[in-house]
Order: structure tokens, then sequence, then C-alpha cells
């Protein structure tokens, strides 16, 4: 399936739209598409239309019909992601997006070697959004994933899963039976033993990724995979 491109504009069939200039650059110079070129955009309203490039300067294209491609998951799923050193925290962040994570939630806990605030958290947040866009586009999905600013522990809203470094009960087996909307994971430094009192009395389970070490990365994006196949999605 060829990737999506989103506009946000109004559009139907037979209309002629100028592409907004952030996507139209993009278009125009970095994939370089020519007058006849025919994409998929996604429109106001999360719908998708096949549009054909009719000039480049400006860059405007006719809307040629409405489609019902996309790859969006037909579950949601909330996940809760450490903060992260370097650029691991972009890297998790596409990929959630590419796995068919719903929503990502960065949060601030007590063993996180990063710590964000203020400006720095909120631009960062920015920055990470751009990133899930980007992702969904490349990935064909129509609806937008959601990155919230950065959190503390949840503190209401549904139960879910947290990935434990301790062992425990398998994942693939609490995943199975609780089959979760919402699993959290924990940063470099694990999970504070405060933190996991509090995620239990809140009724959240622990899962178990077994016995060899993962990195915070490695473990995010491969307890997300167990999740999603657990709650039927993505074939894995």
């Amino acid at each position: 399936m060829s990737r999506l491109y989103r506009f946000d504009l109004a559009m139907a069939p037979g209309e002629t739209v100028r592409v907004p200039e952030r996507q139209a650059h993009h278009l125009a110079h970095v994939l370089r598409v020519g007058v006849g070129a025919r994409l998929v955009a996604v429109g106001l309203g999360e719908r998708a239309f096949v549009v054909e490039v009719t000039s480049l300067d400006p860059l405007t294209v006719r809307v040629v019909e409405e489609t019902t491609v996309g790859a969006d998951p037909a579950v949601a799923l909330e996940v809760w992601v450490p903060l992260l050193k370097g650029g691991k925290s972009d890297d998790v962040v596409r990929q959630l997006v590419e796995l068919g994570a719903s929503r990502i939630v960065p949060f601030q806990s007590a063993h996180a070697v990063v710590r964000l605030d203020g400006k720095k958290a909120s631009l960062r947040r920015e920055r990470w959004q751009e990133i899930a866009d980007l992702a969904t586009q490349q990935c064909a999905r129509v609806r937008p994933v959601e990155v919230a600013a950065v959190s503390s522990l949840p503190e209401g809203g549904d139960a879910g899963v947290f990935f434990w470094e301790e062992p425990g009960p398998l994942a693939r087996d609490v995943l199975a039976e609780a089959a979760p909307s919402r699993i959290l994971f924990g940063p470099e430094g694990g999970l504070a033993a405060r933190e996991v009192e509090a995620l239990r009395g809140m009724g959240w389970r622990s899962a178990w990724l077994g016995p060899r070490i993962l990195k915070a990365d490695t473990a995010t994006v491969a307890g997300a995979a167990l999740a999603l196949s657990a709650l039927g999605e993505g074939g894995y």
C-alpha cells in the first residue's frame, strides 16, 4: 500500500486544491513528484482521497475520488513510554506508530536519566508529535496518533499492564488474559518500588519479558508488539 499524505484540507472529488506549504515542499523537493503523479491524501474528517498533481508552482492537486485505503488498527492501545537517553525516544515513538499504537504518553519516572519540564518538555513533545505524524503517513494510517504531554504515572482511567524486569508472570500469558487497552514501560533504571506499588494499587498487572536483559527501547517495542498481537492486531 502506498504511503498517505496528510493535507488536512476540506476536499471533494472534482475540486482542485493548493497543497499546504510544508507538504508541498516535501513532495516537490524531496520526493520530486511531477505533474500527473497520483497520491493518496488525507483531508479533514480523516477522509482519504486519490489526488493528481496538476501544477508544481504552486503545487496543486485535483481530487479524483474518495478511497477507503488505510492501515489503521481495529483496536486502541495507549502506550506509556519512559523518557530515554539520546535519540531513543524518537525511535520508540516512530516504531510504536508503525506497530499500531493509538496514543503515546511519555512519562517522567523516578529512575529516568532524562529530566524534562516546562519549555523543554513542551518542545520535545512537539518533536515527538511531528515524528508520529510522519510515521503515520509512511505506514499508511489515516487516523493521527496523539503524543500526549509529558506526564507522571497514570492516576486514573482503565487499569492496564506494566512491563517489569523482576521475574513474574510471563508477558504473553498476562496479555492474553488481560487484553489491555493501556500498557506501560519503565526507563533504563527500571521502575521504582513505589511506582510498582502505586500501579498495583490502581489495579495494574505486571508482565515479564523473560530472563534476557533488554534495553528499555527494545523492551518497549517488543512489549507493544506482544500486546497488539494479544489484541488480535498486526499478525505478529
